[in-house]
C-alpha cells in the first residue's frame, strides 16, 4: 500500500512539474524581432511616439521600424517576407491580398481622409461646382484619382476633365504656388504646406466629408496589415504591437506639440512646425473590428466600380479582415 502510495505520489510531481514548465513556456516572452515598415507621409505618424520609444528602450517590443518614401517600396518587402508588419494605403492592402493569394491581413486602420481639393479662387463650392473643369492629380492610377473619380460619379456629376501633367504631390503644389494651376488634389500634409505659401489657394473640399455624406462611413486612407503567415507563428506579438501602436495613436493625438517633434525626428516630415499644423487635417486614428471592416469593404466596392485593377482586379473576401481571434 506505502508503495503504492509512493508511486501515486511521484506520478503527481511530475504531472505538476510538467504543467508548470508548459506555464512557464506560455508566458516566456516572444523575443522575435519585428520588422515594420513605415511611409513618411501621415500613414506613418501614427508610429511616431512608438519609433521614439523603441529607440529609447522605453519599449519592450523588439522591433526594427524603418521608413519608406513610397509605398511601391514596401510592397515587395511584404511580398518577399523581408517585412512583417507595414503601414501602407487602403487600396494597396487589398492588391497585395489579391496578389499574395491571401498572404495579408488587415490590422487596423490608422488613417482616415487625408485629401483636398485646393483652388485658387472661390468657384468651387460643391462637386457640382467641378462640372466643366479642369482638375488637376497629382499621377494615374492612384488614391486620389480613384477617390475623386468615385466622388464624382457618386454626385451624379459630368463633363470633369482629369489632368495628370504633375507626377507628383510636390510638382502639383508647386504648380498651385506658381499659378500653373487652378483646382488640384492634394494631401496633407503638402495642403498646409502650399496653403501657407499663397494667400488665394484655400481647401475648396474635404474628400472625408463628401465621402461621408455619399456613404455615411468615414474615407479610410491608410491601415496596418502584417504577413499572415507572421501572425499566425507570432500572434501575441502582433497583439502586442497593436497595443503599442494604439497608445502611439493617442499619444499623438493627444499631445500634438511633443508628437510633431517625434515625427520630424523619425523622418516622418519635414519639420515639427510643419507637421504641427498639419495635424488637425491629417485625420490619424486607429479604427479596427466590425468600424473598420464596414469602412473597409465600402471603400473597396467603391474603388471596384470605377477601376477593379485598383484594388487588384477583385473583391477581397472576408479574410482580409477577419479578426486575431
Amino acid at each position: 500500500m506505502k508503495k503504492k502510495i509512493r508511486i501515486i505520489t511521484l506520478v503527481l510531481a511530475v504531472l505538476i512539474a510538467a504543467a508548470s514548465m508548459t506555464l512557464a513556456a506560455c508566458r516566456k516572452e516572444d523575443t522575435t524581432e519585428l520588422r515594420v515598415a513605415v511611409l513618411n507621409g501621415t500613414t506613418g505618424w501614427g508610429a511616431a511616439p512608438l519609433i521614439s520609444r523603441v529607440k529609447s528602450g522605453e519599449s519592450k517590443l523588439n522591433a526594427k521600424i524603418e521608413t519608406y518614401t513610397d509605398a511601391s517600396l514596401v510592397s515587395p518587402l511584404i511580398i518577399n517576407g523581408d517585412a512583417d508588419i507595414a503601414a501602407v494605403p487602403t487600396n494597396l492592402a487589398a492588391v497585395l491580398y489579391n496578389k499574395t493569394g491571401g498572404g495579408v491581413r488587415v490590422l487596423a486602420v490608422n488613417t482616415l481622409g487625408v485629401l483636398y481639393l485646393i483652388e485658387d479662387g472661390s468657384t468651387v463650392n460643391s462637386l457640382s461646382d467641378l462640372a466643366g473643369k479642369t482638375v488637376y492629380l497629382p499621377g494615374q492610377g492612384s488614391n486620389p484619382e480613384f477617390i475623386l473619380r468615385a466622388l464624382v460619379d457618386g454626385a451624379g456629376v459630368e463633363n470633369v476633365t482629369f489632368d495628370y501633367t504633375y507626377s507628383s504631390p510636390d510638382e502639383l503644389a508647386t504648380a498651385l504656388a506658381t499659378g500653373k494651376a487652378a483646382l488640384g488634389v492634394l494631401p496633407e500634409p503638402k495642403v498646409t504646406a502650399v496653403t501657407s505659401k499663397k494667400e488665394t489657394l484655400r481647401v475648396a473640399l474635404d474628400f472625408t466629408e463628401e465621402w461621408k455624406k455619399q456613404t455615411s462611413a468615414p474615407l479610410v486612407q491608410g491601415c496596418i496589415i502584417v504577413r499572415e503567415d507572421f501572425l499566425k507563428e507570432h500572434t501575441a506579438l502582433v497583439e502586442k504591437f497593436l497595443e503599442e501602436y494604439k497608445n502611439s495613436v493617442e499619444y499623438v493625438n493627444s499631445n500634438p506639440d511633443e508628437a510633431a517633434a517625434m515625427i520630424a525626428e523619425a523622418g516622418l516630415a519635414g519639420n515639427a512646425a510643419a507637421a504641427k499644423a498639419a495635424l488637425p487635417r491629417c485625420n490619424i486614428t486607429y479604427l479596427d473590428g466590425d468600424g473598420m471592416r464596414t469602412a473597409l469593404n465600402g471603400f473597396w466596392e467603391a474603388l471596384f466600380r470605377i477601376n477593379p485593377k485598383s484594388i487588384g482586379g477583385k473583391l477581397p473576401d472576408d479574410a482580409l479582415t477577419a479578426p486575431l481571434k
